[in-house]
């Protein structure tokens, strides 16, 4: 249906058009309606068209990537005595030892199913994007003072003169299926580096009033199909988004260097090892850290998978979500986990809990974490154990640092007997 219909309604009980000249008008009429429509159908096959490049993009590399987790699955279900959060659905927070009063509601802690983590409680009215605004009236725009750049200095075929397919990169900061960044590169040779680009993104601080930041998210494109190099920050009170602002690592303090378990759980750039902390065919990705006056974000993007169409190699590359924040929270806050025994089996005892934090150091982490095994005995929940039982409840409580940093709760290893 049109915003706006030309074609006006006429009152004729028993007859047409009364002259030419009224004949004539509803035809110029009918004829804006037809242009109108038309013009909407051309929009509307363009937005199928783009969303449907997408999703086929996406499923390549999703196929791919589903394949190698099989692999995966099967290799981690072989090990013994251990069981681990897997879905959304182990939150149990009725699950109180008798006699206590349960978790209220503003104690809760932030569980994310995109990026599967949990936080502490957050406040929403304290909390807002560096990059994505909204007006009453017009709903999300791209204000003038958005800024980004791309450098393809890096060795590969994303080089000065290569042939481009590219769509903004403010594509990525908008909330919508139908619009997202992507850079296509069309050559007729390949390289080992693949393609290769520097994005920085400049944070506004003409919108904010503040240069905090404590978050980033995005979401590669195609989805577990590029390779995220580093994520660097820069606090130059007025950066030109080159290499002179002084770059640091977002991972600055080299979080858990070294640990293969880490990687993409801690931001890449900062290991000893160059490229051990690289995160290949990158899934959905988000980073909390300590609070920083950043005033502008660099990441390092590599694509070495290609398409052949006509002939010529394209190598994609993009986002389709891109998000900087600042997200405040409670001090504290607390959530209960049931955890099921694999089929067949029982547990009897529970021997370890371990979490997997990778935004907190080991020295730090009994400052920000704290757990209680809860189980059942007939109707009622107790932290003495009853015996062997088909589940278990594990409370979990985090706590914030002193340096601000909020600690996120990527996995729990409960080992048994």
């Amino acid at each position: 249906m049109s915003e706006f219909i030309y074609t006006q309604k006429r009152t004729r009980q028993y007859n047409g058009p009364v002259d030419s000249a009224d004949h004539n008008a509803r035809i110029e009429e009918n004829y804006k309606d037809l242009v109108y429509l038309y013009n909407k159908y051309n929009v509307t096959d363009q937005k199928l068209s783009e969303a449907f490049q997408r999703v086929l993009k996406d499923h390549i590399f999703l196929n791919q990537y589903i394949k190698d987790m099989d692999d995966r699955i099967t290799a981690l279900e072989a090990a013994e005595n251990l069981i681990s959060i897997h879905s959304y659905s182990q939150i149990d927070n009725i699950a109180i030892p008798n006699g206590e009063d349960g978790i209220q509601a503003d104690e809760v802690l932030s569980y994310d199913p995109i990026y599967n983590v949990i936080t502490l409680p957050k406040i929403d009215g304290a909390s807002h994007s560096k990059l994505k605004f909204f007006t009453g009236v017009e709903g999300q725009i791209i204000p003038d003072f958005f800024e980004t750049k791309i450098s393809n200095t890096l060795p590969g075929v994303d080089t000065q003169g290569a042939i481009l397919d590219s769509t903004n990169v403010y594509n990525a900061i908008l909330d919508r299926s139908d619009k997202y960044w992507k850079r296509s590169i069309i050559t007729d040779t390949t390289s080992p580096y693949g393609a290769q680009t520097y994005l920085y993104i400049k944070i506004p601080a003409e919108y904010t009033g503040s240069k905090k930041t404590n978050f980033i998210k995005l979401n590669p494109f195609p989805l577990f199909g590029v390779d995220i190099l580093s994520i660097e920050y820069t606090t130059n009170l007025n950066p030109t988004m080159t290499e002179q602002d002084g770059w640091y690592p977002l991972n600055r303090d080299r979080l858990y260097d070294g640990n293969s378990e880490a990687v993409g759980k801690v931001a890449p750039g900062a290991w000893t090892t160059v490229g051990s902390d690289y995160i290949l065919n990158s899934g959905p990705l988000a980073f909390y850290f300590p609070e920083l006056e950043i005033t502008a974000i660099r990441i390092v993007m590599r694509q070495k998978n290609y398409l052949i169409e006509n002939n010529k190699k394209i190598y994609t590359y993009g986002l389709s979500d891109l998000d900087i924040r600042y997200d405040k929270f409670l001090p504290s806050g607390r959530m209960i986990l049931k955890f099921d025994a694999p089929e067949g089996e029982l547990i009897s005892s529970i021997t370890s809990v371990t979490p997997k934090i990778y935004n907190v150091s080991p020295a730090l982490l009994s400052q920000a974490f704290g757990y209680r095994v809860i189980y059942q005995d007939g109707s009622i929940y107790t932290l003495e154990n009853p015996g062997s039982s088909n589940n278990v409840w594990i409370e979990v409580t985090l706590t914030g640092l002193a340096d601000g940093t909020a600690p996120v709760l990527s996995d729990l290893i409960v080992n048994y007997n």
